[in-house]
């Protein structure tokens, strides 16, 4: 038995063996295991996650001090604004009418602030476990679940209440869902993260935004009309005379600011997403369009949950304005399902992909500063444009009608949305060329590492590489050795990619560690920290190599088992 060599040297003919002292990676390797497991465990990735969580807690709270420190406009305002009801509104928990559809369920809310101190608590005991404790691994996706999992129940209470709407949305956004997971070509991302990105838009994304621009509403609609009697008074605090215009005005300015906030919300939840699943799975390739396709899923997921509260308000004001459940089905889950939510959060997740793969760190901030300001103006103008354009066609086009319904609706809701799709599908274009080249340079790597009784061999790689000649292949098996054998041949030749996706981020891994020592070499002495801290770090790092190299020789072990299994069903 002999050990592995460097990637990119001769294989020998013996089995392999781990190295007893692997070269270090400059990222945080997977969680290598018998069973697959999926999530990190090392110290540095369970910082940086309870890290991005506290900051959302954090502005929540703000939003809250907020709210309970603004001015009130109106006698016996309760001390959150959140409480306040419409004189006739319905009891909490009543999903069926107008009014309920924007009312915050106390019980979420109550809720929310319970996760909030079952979190605080678990990272209270999380602090005083061993960095390299199992136990302190499952702490801290409890305590993640408990901070940010909490604000699912705002989208639970609407979702419970429309089973049937629910029912009506989940083939179309699984039909959805399956071409963002196409869209990637190679370097898959498992399908657990990408369900996880889904629900986290579903649920938690959409959650957030609905608990913190209704404490944003009552806030900003506080200052606004401050001094503003609104109690049926025509004058001001001072005497002078209040113009109902002037009233108004106030009303869509606090609509219009509102508008704004959520919007920021929206994209600042999806960013968070993104980053929180980036930092949580282990997954073969981090980069653009790796993050396009996350914060593409967290949209689609957060045009799941408004799809079905549309449907039910356009339902519920039907015999008012016209508007039907069936056409919002049609425009939100059809005609646009791929635009509005998925378009801007494709864009977030884009700067965020993009931004994992530089080393500088004012690269970065810039990259994902651009993601959201894109996002967050083309969901603030997709609302303002689409709206003004409305308001010009509607004099020329009749309202309801069959061309209304198939053409003209469907074009003033995507044309603010053109330029922000027009952008998304170029990075995903540039990112699957930039895929394609280091999935050939890593296939053919292999392929002459490995020899002829490797994963991959030289006759293999054309194959790998052309899709149109892995597509003959299945077809081809398919006809002469039956279905089994051609479903055993796709899994084969995906276990196949999956080397070389593993082999493209240790060679990347790589690179970067190499380039940061560099950097790091002159100023070492200087940038040194205490003996044992330099210790831990190096055996945190050994055993992320060792796991990185458990990884691949597992992936390997797998796809000779499945070319065994296609082998012996093509000679059958």
């Amino acid at each position: 038995m002999t050990e592995r060599p460097i990637i990119g040297t001769p294989t020998p003919s013996s089995d392999p063996t781990p190295p007893s002292t692997p070269a270090p990676t400059s990222t945080p390797a997977f969680t290598v295991a018998a069973g697959g497991r999926l999530l990190r465990h090392d110290e540095v990735t369970r910082r940086r996650a309870l890290l991005v969580a506290r900051l959302v807690i954090g502005v929540y709270l703000l939003e809250l001090l907020l709210n309970m420190t603004r001015p009130h406009v109106l006698p016996d305002e309760p001390s959150l604004t959140i409480f306040w009801r419409f004189p006739g509104m319905p009891e909490e928990g009543v999903l069926d009418s107008f009014g309920s559809l924007f009312a915050i369920p106390r019980t979420a809310f109550w809720g929310v602030l319970a996760g909030i101190v079952v979190g605080i608590a678990l990272q209270a005991v999380i602090v005083r476990m061993p960095s390299n404790d199992r136990r302190a691994t499952v702490l801290t996706w409890a305590a993640l679940a408990a901070l940010l999992g909490s604000f699912a129940l705002f989208s639970l209470f609407i979702l419970a209440k429309s089973h049937l709407l629910v029912l009506a949305c989940v083939p179309t956004s699984a039909f959805a869902l399956w071409l963002i997971h196409r869209a990637q070509r190679f370097g898959w991302l498992p399908l657990p993260m990408l369900l996880t990105a889904f629900g986290w838009g579903a649920l938690i994304q959409w959650g957030v935004g609905r608990a913190f621009t209704n404490l944003a509403y009552g806030t900003i609609n506080g200052y606004m009309y401050e001094g503003t009697d609104l109690t049926g008074s025509t004058t001001d605090g001072s005497g002078n005379q209040v113009d109902f215009t002037f009233t108004f005005d106030l009303g869509y300015r606090t609509i219009d600011v509102t508008l704004l906030h959520l919007s920021t919300v929206n994209q600042l939840a999806a960013a968070v997403g993104v980053v929180l699943l980036i930092l949580m799975f282990r997954h073969r390739v981090t980069d653009v369009v790796t993050g396009l396709v996350l914060g593409a899923a967290a949209g689609l997921g957060y045009n799941f949950t408004e799809s079905v509260i549309a449907i039910e308000l356009w339902s519920i004001l039907s015999s008012l304005n016209g508007a039907t459940g069936g056409f919002e089905y049609w425009i939100r889950q059809s005609a646009s399902l791929f635009g509005s939510q998925v378009v801007f959060g494709a864009l977030v997740g884009a700067g965020i992909g993009l931004a994992a793969q530089t080393r500088r760190r004012a690269q970065r901030v810039g990259l994902v500063t651009a993601g959201l300001v894109a996002a967050i103006g083309g969901a603030v103008a997709n609302e303002v444009v689409s709206a003004w354009l409305s308001g010009l066609v509607r004099d020329h086009v009749g309202i309801g009608g069959t061309l209304d319904t198939l053409v003209s609706s469907p074009a003033i809701w995507l044309a603010p949305q053109v330029p922000f799709l027009t952008v998304c599908l170029l990075l995903l274009r540039s990112g699957i060329r930039a895929r394609v080249a280091a999935a050939r340079t890593a296939v053919t790597a292999e392929a002459a590492e490995a020899g002829v009784g490797g994963a991959i061999t030289e006759r293999e790689v054309p194959f790998l590489m052309d899709p149109a000649l892995r597509f003959w292949a299945l077809v081809s098996t398919w006809r002469r050795h039956g279905p089994a054998a051609a479903r055993a041949l796709r899994r084969f030749q995906r276990a196949q990619l999956e080397v070389a996706g593993w082999r493209w981020q240790q060679e990347r891994a790589a690179a970067e560690a190499k380039a940061l020592g560099a950097r790091e070499q002159p100023q070492a002495q200087e940038e040194r920290e205490m003996q044992d801290a330099q210790e831990t770090q190096e055996t945190q790092e050994v055993q992320q190599a060792q796991e990185a190299w458990e990884e691949g020789e597992a992936l390997r072990a797998r796809a000779m088992r499945l070319r065994t299994d296609v082998g012996r069903l093509v000679g059958s």
